[in-house]
């Protein structure tokens, strides 16, 4: 039997005024991990943070990123073919923020931030687990794009990761 709308609503809840509006706040109900997805280009290493990952399957290894359009990072990924999944741990709010950022680029958002190489790729060093991914395809998704990768290499080490839930930074304990 289907829920019963007036459980999850009252006359003094806000009412989303598109069904966009109502679907972000759905999701914002559910908790995600913190990521940031890195890349290499011409201009240096470049990075965002992207709460739209999963994995894909285990059979070959794939992800699946999804990128707004318009994402600088979406063309600097499809240039170079090949970007890194860093999850981030607990305590690593300034990181996800810093690479959040409006306004800047994404070879700028490196500032003051440690990183280093692996498998030629720039990986943040207080990252919880990477996972080095090559570009296997790409489909259109509405106002984003569906980026499937296949992972060639991971790390993992012992940690919390940082979560994301209803617009804040939350910690699992």
């Amino acid at each position: 039997m289907p829920p019963n709308v007036d459980e999850f609503a009252s006359a003094s809840d806000p009412v989303d005024e598109t069904p966009q509006d109502g679907q972000r706040a759905a999701f914002a109900a559910l908790p995600t991990g913190v990521t940031v997805l890195t890349t290499t280009t011409k201009r240096g290493p470049a990075g965002m943070t992207a709460s739209a990952v999963s994995s894909l399957s285990l059979d070959p290894p794939l992800v699946l990123l999804c990128l707004t359009r318009q994402s600088q990072m979406l063309k600097r990924i499809h240039e170079r073919q090949a970007f890194v999944i860093n999850i981030l741990p607990a305590g690593t709010e300034a990181i996800a923020t810093a690479f959040a950022a409006p306004g800047t680029t994404p070879e700028h958002r490196f500032a003051g931030i440690g990183w280093h190489e692996y498998e030629a790729l720039p990986v943040l060093t207080d990252a919880l687990a990477l996972i080095a991914c090559t570009v296997e395809t790409v489909h259109p998704g509405g106002d984003h794009m569906i980026l499937i990768g296949r992972s060639f290499s991971s790390i993992r080490r012992p940690g919390e990761p940082l979560v994301r839930h209803a617009g804040s930074f939350r910690r699992l304990s």
